[in-house]
């Protein structure tokens, strides 16, 4: 039963909700993905000693998983109708799931193969699609009321962007600042990054503007975010 506080912390306009909100299971199993890349970062891009290493390990995870949510619920929720990712067990088991895929999974990785560059690019580029239509499709909802559709899709911009690569920037410059230059760059800076994500955006937000039934949001949309972030990551490599 809703109380008064529920109905309080609705947007003031009720519109149909986008399609990917119904799928609880997405959002899990991108913050599986994304306790995996944490893992990943610790292992394969910091220096990280070996004393405390699963503690590092944990912090990054986390941080990835949920810092963007964080950011994002302080950015667009009101006072009183903050709910954050790591308040969640669920959520929470999720990230460790992928903390600990990361620990098995690029040890065997690299041990068979050498190198597992693909593998890593491509589960990256499908937890961004899901990040993204989380973000736009959350976005979408919270800035309803807005008082003009580029002022609503510029709310959309801003809060996608920080709930999406948030983590993985906060996670970037604590380790810059722990580690120094050899932490390498922060990655979601990256032009890699910031044009296909400018590009996803705007497509998926097209998408909830014209009410696209589910199908095109995920049969259609998601597939498209996917692409434009491995192509992203071709024109990087020339």
């Amino acid at each position: 039963r809703r109380n008064f506080l529920d109905g309080m912390c609705l947007p003031a306009v009720q519109e149909p909700k986008p399609a990917i909100l119904a799928y609880q299971l997405s959002d899990l199993f991108s913050l599986v993905i994304c306790g995996y890349i944490g893992g990943r970062c610790v292992q394969l891009k910091y220096p990280t000693p070996q004393h405390g290493f699963w503690l590092y390990s944990l912090a990054a995870a986390l941080v990835t998983a949920f810092g963007g949510g964080s950011c994002y619920a302080l950015l667009m929720s009101r006072p009183g109708c903050r709910r954050f990712g790591w308040q969640d067990p669920f959520a929470l088991m999720a990230a460790l799931v992928g903390l600990i895929l990361a620990s098995q999974a690029v040890t065997s990785c690299e041990e068979a193969f050498g190198h597992c560059t693909e593998t890593f690019r491509f589960f990256d580029c499908v937890n961004n699609a899901i990040l993204i239509a989380w973000g736009c499709s959350k976005s979408f909802v919270d800035a309803q009321g807005a008082e003009n559709t580029w002022s609503r899709l510029a709310r959309s911009f801003v809060a996608t962007y920080t709930y999406s690569f948030g983590g993985g920037v906060i996670r970037d410059v604590v380790a810059r600042c722990a580690y120094g230059e050899a932490a390498g760059s922060v990655g979601n800076f990256s032009p890699t990054i910031v044009l296909p994500a400018i590009l996803a955006m705007a497509f998926y937000n097209c998408l909830l503007m014209l009410r696209s039934p589910a199908l095109f949001q995920l049969g259609l949309g998601l597939p498209v975010l996917a692409c434009l972030f491995l192509w992203g990551e071709a024109f990087a490599l020339g």
